[in-house]
């Protein structure tokens, strides 16, 4: 039974034991060859035990070609041992030997693919070799190190030799930077491995503006301008060589937004003392990494491209104060215009009639309220305790642009109290307060 582990570079801390002649064109004839390993984390995360080393007796059985259909892939089996123990008076104290076997997958630059754990014991041969017919490229068993490895020593080691006209398909298995702006110009490094050879690098089917090899297992690349029109637009970072062109997979998805804008706030204006969201209108908000009102963050949420909430902090200045709130994605800052701006304003109500004898029907409109507060308005009797001091009109819950209406009655005469001014007072749930006057008659 095998169950297959595919493993990303981070713990494919394969031994590269290829000496390249610096200089060498790709694909050109070399005696040197690659020796085919597990790396010592991975063999211990399948033992769950190392004392003082894990031995590995490697195996080869032959290529797979469903990776690749133009080249084959080394496959085979290791066995993997390490020996515990023997701490007694003399060396005694008894020694426990743990060992597996793994079924295993290479690329063609040596870098361990895949592997499963191997339950039972596979049947290897000692003296394998093959060629691939698709490549040209040989692989063997020995007894010995590889050629041109170095070290010395007699155990079971797997070695490959490509063709001499081959150069290894490039593949990438992560990337530093995964977004950036739709304008380009982000540094994505990207690792893997096989880019020696590397020709350049696309982003989707667009070629990067600036592409560096650093090492076989590094390219640094410069992301270009995307016009898809798109926000974000996902598309997969591959490496171009004679080789061919790296496979595409989850791990070399790049993403690009375009640059925020900002159509309008609604309500644009509000209350001293904030604590209330607004709605903000535009395009280009998915992917939001930061709102500010004025000069400071702010909580926000994206609810879709076109539209988002945002809280309004209190006014460090009073009525009258204006700020512009501004979005930033990984697309840019959204740019300052009027449709941006939010002011502090006080709220108002216009009584109507103004002047009446009790019991006197009335119509109360109010405005710059902040949208959906509920607002009560009372009318003060001027009375003490026991008899009322304030009667409630009517109550309404503002608009989205903060405007609300309600229709009431003055108190009967007992409780409208004296003859003359009394005030009208409309009170929102979020703190919002406007005073007028009617004038009992």
């Amino acid at each position: 039974m095998r169950q297959s582990v595919t493993i990303g570079m981070s713990t494919i801390a394969v031994v590269l034991l290829w000496v390249a002649a610096i200089g060498t064109p790709a694909g050109a004839a070399s005696s040197a060859q690659l020796q085919l390993v597990m790396s010592q984390g991975t063999a211990f995360s399948i033992l769950g035990h190392d004392c003082g080393g894990i031995k590995e007796l490697a195996y080869l059985t032959g290529f797979d070609n469903s990776i690749d259909p133009s080249a084959g892939y080394p496959t085979g089996n290791i066995r993997l041992s390490t020996v515990c123990g023997g701490s007694g008076k003399g060396g005694g104290g008894g020694t426990t030997t743990y060992t597996a076997w793994t079924a295993d997958t290479w690329d063609l630059t040596g870098a361990l693919l895949s592997y499963s754990t191997y339950l039972g014991t596979p049947s290897v041969d000692a003296g394998f070799s093959a060629t691939d017919p698709l490549t040209g490229n040989q692989i063997n068993n020995s007894a010995s190190p590889c050629t041109g490895t170095g070290g010395t020593g007699s155990t079971a080691y797997a070695c490959l030799q490509w063709a001499s006209t081959f150069t290894p398909r490039p593949r990438v298995t992560g990337i530093t930077t995964t977004v950036g702006p739709a304008a380009g110009g982000a540094s994505v490094t990207i690792y893997g491995d096989g880019f020696t050879a590397a020709t350049g690098v696309d982003f989707g089917t667009t070629a990067a503006s600036s592409v560096t090899v650093n090492s076989d297992n590094s390219i640094t690349a410069v992301s270009p301008a995307d016009t898809s029109g798109m926000s974000p637009h996902s598309v997969d970072v591959t490496v171009l060589s004679p080789g061919g062109t790296s496979f595409t997979s989850s791990n070399d998805r790049f993403a690009s937004y375009i640059r925020p804008k900002i159509t309008g706030v609604t309500p644009n204006h509000g209350g001293v003392y904030g604590g209330y969201y607004v709605k903000v209108s535009g395009a280009n908000f998915i992917g939001t990494t930061r709102v500010m009102a004025g000069e400071t963050a702010t909580p926000w949420q994206v609810i879709n491209n076109a539209t988002m909430t945002v809280y309004i902090p209190a006014s460090d200045s009073g009525l009258g104060d204006s700020m512009s709130i501004s979005v930033t994605s990984p697309g840019g800052t959204s740019p300052n215009t009027s449709a941006d701006t939010f002011t502090y304003t006080a709220p108002s109500i216009v009584l109507t009639p103004r002047t009446g004898l009790p019991r006197a029907s009335v119509k109360i409109s109010g405005a710059n309220f902040v949208a959906g507060e509920v607002v009560t308005v009372s009318y003060r009797t001027g009375l003490r305790a026991p008899k009322p001091a304030a009667v409630t009109i009517c109550t309404a819950t503002a608009t989205d642009v903060g405007a609300f209406v309600c229709k009431g009655t003055i108190p009967a005469k007992a409780n409208a109290g004296v003859t003359g001014s009394h005030a009208i007072v409309a009170a929102g749930s979020m703190g919002d307060h406007a005073r007028t006057l009617f004038h009992l008659s």
